[in-house]
């Protein structure tokens, strides 16, 4: 894209994919941009966040199937693993994040972004004061990108030796044999799942009555009895009230509805969520309002002060990678002065990617059946001949229409690589589309996508090809 010549000097400080996204595309645009980040270019998701747990599940996942693929071809060869093989996980998952660093660093050259490896506070409006050179530098615009932290609950005996966050854990060189995980969401889940593809004895802690609280309750069932099944132990509806340390281990003391309870791990992994990274930003200094912890912007991801900007997790909300890019892009385009959907009316899609998956996006069957009479449709993966072929048919795709207009309004999945689902998922519910535009549409056979096109079908009329026909009323 060539760019307009715009004058005006944009400041982003944050190098996360929301950061790094408003950098580019304000410099393609011909204007003057200076990104500001004091760690590794691509924030949270590129280096402790989405690749790096990715990287992990990906080959803790090879590890655990290998007796199964040696068993097929014959080898009766025990496989034992070693306690350091984290370490060597780690060599593979740090490979991808550094090849993926270096690709940003490439970027932000290549579309000559001036990176300045700071920290950096806003003194105003639109003056940014760099912490280590002890200088300041002046904007038109400013954009917050400052991503996220660990949020860290108040336990008494939080901060013992063996208690350690998502960030740290990514890199720890040795699998512990028995580790307690507080927080049964996403971080929870997809950190349970590696460790125990590693022979490590796993116990998810969840204050709620379910883990994942924020799917589809079905969804969840499903991945559930999957983690059971491979040896995950879940305390829910469960609180960690104390953690002490005694000898070389940990000890957590419990409350739960059936009273108290005390375990021991060796290592504590807490996961119970992230938050806005908004502290000792100057927040204050530029008049820039906040909310429950997190920056307030409009639609147009507009702050309350003029000519600042904020988007990806420092906004608050569900925080998600791709959410940042497509805040970044609302933002820029508001800058730019060109056209583009405001925030509110995109849809956003999500994964959990454990194994299996869950990917989802619009709403929910509970929240569609709030707001009126809706038609649900499902089709198990037990009927697909990709998810059979390739070894893994549980779960199922469910989708959500409105009763009288047959309009999508959310699709739920669970199941084999579902998240590679979420693009036509996605188009469906962001276009409006009916069931009959998904139930028409020609999917490839055999592809794990055709479950989508089954249960548009089977919430039509219950028409669905490969399962019993429906009962007639």
């Amino acid at each position: 894209m060539s760019g307009t010549g715009d004058p005006r000097h944009m400041i982003v400080i944050g190098g996360g994919v929301g950061g790094y996204t408003a950098a580019i595309r304000g410099a393609r645009h011909g204007m003057k941009v200076t990104l500001v980040e004091d760690n590794a270019l691509g924030g949270t998701c590129l280096n402790v966040g989405c690749i790096p747990t990715k990287s992990l599940l990906h080959n803790s996942r090879m590890i655990r199937e290998l007796p199964h693929h040696l068993e097929l071809v014959g080898s009766e060869a025990f496989v034992e693993l070693k306690q350091d093989v984290f370490g060597n996980l780690g060599v593979e998952k740090s490979a991808a994040v550094d090849r993926l660093v270096q690709g940003v660093e490439t970027l932000i050259k290549r579309n000559r972004i001036t990176h300045v490896q700071d920290r950096a506070v806003l003194s105003s409006a639109n003056a940014v004061r760099l912490e280590k050179a002890g200088r300041e530098i002046s904007g038109d615009i400013v954009v917050l990108a400052t991503g996220s932290v660990p949020a860290i609950p108040k336990v008494k005996g939080i901060d013992c030796e063996g208690v350690v966050t998502s960030d740290a854990a990514i890199d720890l060189k040795e699998c512990p044999k028995q580790l307690a995980i507080m927080g049964g969401g996403v971080i929870g889940v997809e950190f349970a799942q590696i460790f125990a593809n590693l022979g490590t004895e796993v116990t998810i802690i969840e204050i709620a009555d379910t883990i994942l609280t924020e799917e589809d309750p079905e969804a969840a069932a499903v991945l559930a009895k999957v983690l059971e099944g491979e040896g995950v132990s879940m305390r829910t509806g469960t609180r960690v009230d104390e953690i002490k340390a005694v000898k070389s281990r940990l000890q957590l003391n419990l409350k739960g509805a059936a009273g108290d309870d005390r375990i021991e791990a060796d290592m504590i992994l807490v996961a119970t969520g992230r938050k806005p990274n908004i502290d000792g930003v100057g927040l204050e200094a530029a008049s820039v309002d906040t909310r429950h912890g997190a920056i307030v912007v409009d639609e147009r991801m507009r702050t309350s002060a003029p000519g600042v900007y904020a988007v990806g997790d420092a906004t608050g909300g569900p925080l998600l990678a791709h959410r940042a890019t497509a805040q970044a892009e609302c933002a820029l385009a508001d800058i730019l002065g060109t056209p583009a959907p405001a925030m509110s009316a995109l849809a956003m899609p999500r994964a959990v990617y454990t194994h299996p998956e869950i990917a989802s996006v619009g709403l929910s069957e509970a929240e569609a059946r709030s707001r009126g009479p809706v038609k649900v449709g499902r089709s198990p993966f037990s009927a697909n001949g990709k998810a059979l072929v390739d070894g893994h048919a549980e779960g199922f795709v469910k989708i959500v229409a409105d009763a009288e207009y047959e309009q999508i309004l959310g699709i739920t999945m669970v199941g084999p690589d579902v998240s590679n689902l979420l693009g036509e998922a996605t188009l469906a519910v962001q276009m409006e589309l009916t069931l009959s535009a998904l139930m028409f549409t020609v999917h490839a056979h055999p592809t794990l996508s055709e479950a989508l096109a089954e249960a548009a079908h089977d919430a039509h009329d219950g028409g669905a090809i490969h399962m019993p026909p429906a009962r007639k009323r």
